[in-house]
């Protein structure tokens, strides 16, 4: 139904000219039924027989995130950046070139957590490749992003939504490029079954894509509800402890992880002395999880207040164009 109106609205456009987040969001409402359909038929209603139900399983919850979530986050940073900072992307050329590639490359590349798995070699690799190749639409949007910024840093440390989304961006940059490493066959033999990988989910859809969400929100709000943002101080607080904690998450489990691989791998040393020490890495998890919620409280906190302001003024001076169209 969204993808439907989404089509709807922007075959009715009233400008011709189509900006680059307007191709992520319209190529994301198409993936998404797309893999949606496939996982339930070949998962759920008629499910494919063998390791092609591990293949499918791959296939969409990476695709989830490269072909859904990665292009919002991507078409709110295209938009934000510019908007906040007044002025236009610094190539649209590189867009294209971002957007195209990662169409290309991003559907191969959840096989290539199936490696050792079996499956025909042929099928293993083209997932490395496309993992690898996603270095090119990743480096050349990290480069259009900065290139954007650069001359107004002291304008993104200013704004609440540069602040979140600045900090997605890099995030998603980091996070990308560290994946493609991981389908690596030799680092993959040390990062599998690891928390590693768990760090690595996190930092795509956490550091990346939550925290673009977190800055979208803060732009969105008060042009919304017509009022500003009831308190700085939380908002600071907000984005200090989300992008803290996320932060000692990521760095914890990939360490932690990569210890974790090795002594894996290392027959001297027994499973159960492996798990005993991930303990002070899963620690520091579940402070960096304490963090993440000192965040969102205040988060919540300074949103519920908005609201009630908003919804009180509104009783006072009598309905708004925003409770009519209600």
């Amino acid at each position: 139904c969204i993808a439907v109106w989404g089509v709807q609205v922007f075959v009715h456009r009233r400008q011709h000219f189509v900006y680059v987040s307007q191709w992520y969001i319209l190529a994301a409402i198409f993936w998404l039924p797309w893999l949606y359909m496939i996982a339930q038929i070949m998962i759920l209603y008629f499910p494919a027989r063998g390791v092609t139900q591990s293949l499918t399983n791959w296939w969409f919850a990476h695709n989830v995130l490269g072909l859904w979530l990665s292009p919002i986050g991507l078409a709110a940073a295209y938009y934000f950046i510019p908007k906040v900072l007044g002025k236009p992307i610094h190539s649209y050329y590189l867009s294209v070139l971002g957007f195209w590639s990662l169409a290309l490359f991003y559907n191969w590349a959840g096989v290539h957590h199936l490696i050792g798995g079996p499956l025909p070699v042929w099928m293993v690799t083209a997932g490395i490749v496309g993992s690898v190749m996603m270095v090119i639409p990743v480096i050349v949007t990290a480069v259009n992003h900065h290139l954007t910024v650069v001359g107004s840093f002291k304008q993104v440390w200013a704004s609440p939504t540069l602040r979140f989304i600045v900090f997605g961006a890099m995030s998603y940059t980091l996070a990308s490029l560290i994946g493609s490493l991981m389908a690596i066959r030799d680092v993959n033999e040390i990062t599998h079954f690891t928390h590693f990988t768990v760090g690595h989910a996190h930092h795509g859809v956490y550091a990346f894509f939550t925290m673009v969400m977190f800055g979208s929100i803060y732009f969105m709000m008060p042009r919304l509800l017509k009022r500003e943002w009831p308190s700085a101080a939380l908002i600071k607080i907000h984005f200090w402890s989300c992008s803290v904690g996320i932060t000692v998450m990521v760095v914890a489990l990939s360490i932690g992880g990569w210890i974790q691989g090795l002594e894996m791998n290392n027959p001297e040393i027994t499973f159960i002395e492996t798990v005993r020490n991930t303990i002070p890495w899963l620690q520091a998890r579940a402070v960096s999880g304490v963090m993440l919620t000192v965040g969102h409280i205040a988060f919540g906190l300074n949103f519920a207040w908005m609201l009630v302001g908003f919804f009180g003024a509104s009783e006072k001076k009598g309905p708004t164009l925003l409770s009519q169209d209600a």
